[in-house]
């Protein structure tokens, strides 16, 4: 047999006290439940967004530089009195048509014209005719818009050192225009109207049957009528075309300029 060890005193009683393991103790909370609360029952707020305001860029006007052609001053500086001369004999019928009291010395060549065009003769007076009073106020309008221009250049060109204004620095002499954005805007929109008002001028007559020169012969009416009408169907073009140019460059240049305009796509 297998004797058991005896024990000099008995064990003592375990100190429920002190020991960790006699009382099971509770997980603390966790952060979560003890910042947690109810869900709250009011609705969100509307959020605004503040969207910031690109500003637009100021009118270049003002700082614009332009370069006017020969071309274009010489014409304008022919062309004018010619269109006055013009216009103002329309308007002056009958006086300054032939046997009228205004009629010499200053409008003399109109007795040949008036019987190579009727529409500036006796025939188109006599019917009452309004086309020729309607194309000449048109005239009158594109004169003074063609001034304005000439008036820019000659007030806001830049004259070279030791130069002086003057009618060969205005026609021959190369300028730099200030302030000039509104004059070309001006001379773009005459020259189409010049350009628009002579063609109407010329298919009248084509639509009409020649109603007015059909009785010229063909030479003759090369001197008289194709290479005067022609002159203001062939420089005007050109006006529209350099000023139009001028135009769109400005445009783009504008475009790259602005907030994001030269690298921007559309999606």
């Amino acid at each position: 047999m297998v004797s058991t060890r005896k024990h000099p005193s008995e064990f003592p009683e375990p100190d429920t006290s002190s020991s960790p393991s006699s009382t099971p103790t509770k997980p603390p909370p966790s952060s979560s439940s003890s910042t947690s609360k109810p869900p709250s029952t009011s609705k969100p707020h509307p959020t605004t967004t503040t969207t910031a305001l690109t500003p637009r860029p100021k009118s270049s006007t003002a700082s614009t530089l332009h370069t006017p052609t020969r071309l274009t001053t010489l014409w304008l500086l022919i062309s004018l009195p010619l269109v006055i001369w013009d216009f103002t004999y329309v308007f002056l019928r009958p006086h300054s048509m032939p046997g009228g009291s205004l009629h010499s010395p200053l409008w003399i060549p109109y007795s040949t014209y008036g019987s190579v065009d009727y529409t500036y003769g006796f025939p188109a007076w006599e019917a009452n005719n309004g086309f020729t009073a309607a194309q000449s106020s048109l005239n009158l309008a594109e004169t003074g818009m063609y001034a304005f221009y000439l008036v820019v250049v000659w007030r806001n060109g830049r004259v070279a050192r030791g130069g002086k204004r003057g009618l060969r620095w205005l026609v021959w002499e190369e300028k730099r225009v200030e302030s000039a954005g509104l004059a070309v805007l001006v001379m773009f929109a005459a020259s189409v109207m010049t350009v628009s008002k002579t063609w109407l001028y010329v298919f009248n007559e084509v639509f009409s049957g020649f109603d007015n020169i059909g009785h010229n012969t063909f030479l003759s009416l090369i001197p008289l009528w194709i290479i005067p009408n022609g002159a203001w169907i062939v420089v005007p073009s050109f006006m529209v075309y350099d000023f139009g140019r001028e135009i769109l460059a400005a445009l783009e240049v504008a475009a790259a300029a602005a907030p994001g305009g030269g690298s921007s796509k559309r999606k």
